[in-house]
């Protein structure tokens, strides 16, 4: 009795916090017609991109917090570990999302006081510029975007960070597992330290557990009854935080901001077409994974997809079948 009280409450807790997804357990799965999705247009975006990007391992599409369609290639499921390349900044983002719920966190500390090796970044930067890829410009007052690819330079002072500061005095992958790992209930993925903690290009990730990480962002960061990530560190997170920098970047994740089905969509994305794009207009996730380096995420993924995640009913759609 006591657990179905606490299951009940737990629901409750979720349902107030916009509570979307999975939670801790496995993903509960819809026909797209039931979102006001149609099967045709996903299998025909599925056919555009598996066209035009090569040696595609999968194509996921989640709506309203339930998988609605997914297709695998080349031998792969729902349980292949594929690797996620700069997805993995998106998740140390994550990790400094849940140091700021904790109260701990914040993205104004200077990267000189709070993290190991701070002279990776240009002296004065701050943690904000380490998130948002300014962390090595020139002049700070005008920040620049210079993408830390291997993540092995600023960007690695989050896991730096998150060691020197926490509270509970443990290793950031310790850290990481205790309060981020578990709690999200990644299925079928890894993220370890070979000497440390790296954010730059360590996670191996099913497409399923890459589309929870979406699913948490696109909750706001509210999780299986709780706020795992801070709010605001999300909201923030997914609008150009500095527009004149050169490049569409928020907290670890980009942006489209003149999108025409989302202007507000934002996406992880990783180097041979790892893409995870979270759309809350359109309360839906695409993601997109495989071993294409000449491919874009925007163009081989988003563009051929953005247009099936639309409901029937959304002034979107109307815009859409009025083109066909």
């Amino acid at each position: 009795m006591m657990g179905m009280t606490y299951a009940v409450v737990a629901c409750f807790v979720a349902v107030a916090l916009g509570q979307k997804g999975p939670g801790s357990g496995p993903w509960q799965t819809a026909t797209p017609e039931s979102v006001g999705l149609d099967t045709r247009a996903l299998e025909n975006a599925a056919s555009e991109i598996q066209s035009k990007a090569r040696n595609r391992k999968c194509f996921v599409v989640a709506k309203e917090g339930k998988i609605v369609y997914e297709k695998y290639y080349g031998g792969t499921s729902i349980t292949t570990k594929n690797t996620g390349y700069s997805t993995t900044k998106s998740l140390c983002s994550s990790l400094f999302g849940v140091s700021v719920e904790q109260g701990w966190g914040n993205v104004e500390h200077d990267v000189a006081d709070y993290a190991r090796d701070p002279l990776k970044c240009t002296p004065g930067a701050k943690m904000k510029n380490v998130l948002t890829m300014t962390g090595q410009s020139r002049n700070l007052s005008h920040p620049e975007f210079k993408y830390d690819a291997l993540g092995t330079n600023c960007y690695d002072t989050i896991q730096g960070y998150i060691l020197r500061q926490n509270p509970d005095g443990l290793g950031t992958e310790e850290w990481m597992q205790k309060y981020f790992w578990n709690e999200v209930g990644f299925e079928h993925s890894e993220w370890r330290a070979a000497v440390w903690l790296q954010c730059g290009t360590s996670s191996m990730m099913s497409c399923r557990d890459l589309t929870r990480h979406a699913q948490l962002w696109l909750n706001q960061g509210s999780w299986n009854g709780k706020q795992l990530l801070s709010k605001q560190y999300v909201e923030t997170g997914t609008t150009w935080v500095y527009p004149n920098q050169g490049e569409a970047y928020g907290y670890g994740v980009r942006l489209r901001p003149l999108d025409p089905v989302d202007p507000h969509v934002a996406y992880f994305g990783g180097i041979y077409l790892q893409c995870a794009f979270f759309s809350r207009e359109h309360n839906a996730i695409v993601v997109s994974m495989g071993n294409d380096l000449l491919s874009s995420c925007q163009t081989e993924v988003w563009e051929d997809a953005r247009h099936a995640i639309v409901s029937k009913g959304h002034p979107a759609w109307k815009n859409f079948t009025a083109q066909e």
